[in-house]
C-alpha cells in the first residue's frame, strides 16, 4: 500500500507567496505598460472627436518639465489660453525619457502662439493637437 503525506496548510501557503513573488514584478511592468497605453489611446481618441470643432489662435502661457516619481521619466505640461468672449484654458501634458530633452521641449514652446480646437457648445472644453505640437518643434531652429 503506498502512503501519501497528507498536505499542509502552510506548505500551500507558502509556495502561494513564493508565486506571488515571482510575478509580482512582471505583473508590475505589464500594468506599466498598459497604462501608458491606455493614456496613449485615450489621447488619440480625443483628438480624433475634436477634429469637427473649430480652431482658435492660442497662447502657451507656461511650460513645465517635472520628473515622474519613482521614475526615470519626465512629463512636461503646456498650459495654453484663448479667448472667446473671455479668455478660456487648457493644458497639454507629453511625457520624455530623458531630462534634456523635456526641458529643450518646454523652452521651446514656451510663448508660442499654436492652434486651438474648442467644443463650441462648451467652450472650456478644448485640446492642443500633437500635430500641432509636433509641427512647432519641426520648425524651431537648433542651435549648438
Amino acid at each position: 500500500m503506498i502512503s501519501t503525506a497528507p498536505i499542509l496548510w502552510h506548505d500551500l501557503l507558502r509556495l502561494t507567496q513564493i508565486w506571488v513573488y515571482i510575478l509580482k514584478w512582471p505583473l508590475a511592468f505589464v500594468a506599466g505598460w498598459a497604462a501608458i497605453y491606455l493614456r496613449r489611446w485615450r489621447k488619440g481618441r480625443i483628438e480624433n472627436a475634436a477634429q469637427g470643432w473649430p480652431s482658435i489662435e492660442g497662447l502657451i502661457i507656461s511650460a513645465e518639465a517635472t520628473r515622474v516619481s519613482k521614475t526615470s521619466r519626465f512629463i512636461v505640461t503646456l498650459k495654453y489660453s484663448y479667448f472667446l468672449s473671455e479668455y478660456h484654458y487648457g493644458e497639454y501634458i507629453h511625457d520624455f525619457p530623458r531630462e534634456a530633452d523635456a526641458k529643450e521641449f518646454a523652452i521651446q514652446l514656451r510663448n508660442k502662439r499654436v492652434q486651438i480646437r474648442y467644443n463650441p457648445s462648451n467652450p472650456d472644453k478644448s485640446i492642443l493637437e500633437q500635430s500641432v505640437v509636433e509641427q512647432h518643434i519641426l520648425l524651431a531652429p537648433r542651435f549648438g
